[in-house]
C-alpha cells in the first residue's frame, strides 16, 4: 500500500467513526457496535505504525474482517450521498500545527 492510499484509508476509516458518532448524537440507531469501532480502531493503529519509520520493528498488520469492511464501504456511500461534512487529510495536519 501506498502513503497515498494508507493516508486515504485513514481518512475513510476515520470518517466512519466520525459519522458514527454524529449519527448517535443526533439519537440515530448507532452504525458500528463497539467491538466493530475497536476492529476499526486497531486497523488505524495498524496503519499509523506502518507511516512510522522511527520504530520499524514494531509495525503490526491489522485489517478489520470482511462484515466490518462492508459495512464501512456503505457507510462511506452515505457519506457521500449525504454530503455529510467528512474530514481529510489536510484538515488532520492544518489542525496538529496550531
Amino acid at each position: 500500500m501506498t502513503i497515498e492510499e494508507t493516508n486515504q484509508r485513514l481518512e475513510d476509516l476515520h470518517n466512519v467513526l466520525a459519522y458514527c458518532s454524529d449519527q448517535q448524537n443526533e439519537g440515530k440507531i448507532y452504525v458500528f457496535k463497539t467491538g466493530e469501532r475497536i476492529c476499526i480502531n486497531q486497523e488505524r493503529g495498524s496503519l499509523l505504525s506502518q507511516l512510522n519509520h522511527n520504530f520499524p520493528n514494531d509495525v503490526r498488520d491489522f485489517k478489520i474482517p470482511p462484515a466490518i469492511e462492508a459495512k464501512v464501504n456503505v457507510v462511506l456511500e452515505k457519506i457521500k450521498a449525504v454530503s455529510w461534512r467528512a474530514f481529510n487529510q489536510n484538515q488532520f495536519l492544518q489542525d496538529g500545527e496550531t
